[in-house]
């Protein structure tokens, strides 16, 4: 049985109700459009393999909302003494529109003051754009592990790969970190917020293992829901 054909008054009315559907939408997605954030991280292939997963998510979501991405990452091979210098010089110089700059860094074996001191003197910055740290004490593989179990002893680099191997064949710069965790990021968030905080007011050389790195990614998942 043939449906008859809407009449033209019809179909305004049903045009216009997609209009402002589509409208509205489009209001929410400029309401929660994420500052532009810049990640620069001390490794080069881990750290950013797994961010740019975020940003191409992010960027692809709000794409014609900007006249370019919102979320861009960039690996350096910088330690944490230099990083925040390199920091500052290379987002004026690639990403200047910036209003978010996240370092993200492990401490490894830098000495205790560097790790510290990287943290304190960014988040002590006074400028319009904002500096925050996303460190792993001791390395970015503890992040990986607490979307599989909780951690309460550091049990050092080497043993954190092993652990990753038996979850799901982790390999060091394996590139899609991303895809492989995303299901399980909220889990982690909590693992890692509770494993933080449980340290109270103590130095970042002091809380190991811990890491920050669920503060950026918490931000970066709050533009995806």
């Amino acid at each position: 049985m043939s449906r008859k054909p809407l009449k033209a008054s019809e179909q305004k009315k049903n045009q216009e109700r997609i209009n402002a559907k589509m409208q509205k939408r489009k209001k929410a997605l400029l309401d929660e459009l994420p500052p532009y954030m810049y990640i620069i991280s001390e490794g080069t292939k881990t750290e950013p393999n797994y961010m740019k997963g975020f940003a191409d998510a992010i960027n692809t979501k709000y794409y014609g909302f900007s006249s370019g991405p919102r979320v861009l990452v960039r690996g350096t091979g910088r330690n944490t003494k230099g990083l925040l210098r390199f920091a500052r010089e290379q987002v004026e110089k690639e990403f200047p529109q910036a209003e978010v700059v996240w370092l993200m860094y492990d401490k490894d074996d830098f000495p205790l003051d560097n790790f510290d001191n990287t943290q304190f003197s960014a988040e002590e910055r006074k400028e319009s754009r904002q500096y925050k740290v996303a460190w792993s004490n001791e390395c970015i593989e503890l992040w990986f592990i607490l979307h599989f179990q909780e951690l309460t002893v550091n049990n050092g680099r080497e043993q954190y790969q092993e652990i990753l191997k038996q979850k799901f064949g982790y390999e060091k710069n394996q590139e899609n970190l991303y895809e492989l965790l995303k299901d399980k990021t909220e889990l982690a968030i909590q693992r890692a917020k509770r494993q933080y905080e449980s340290y109270d007011n103590a130095p970042p050389s002091q809380r190991c293992p811990a890491t920050r790195v669920y503060e950026l990614v918490a931000q970066l998942q709050g533009y995806l829901s």
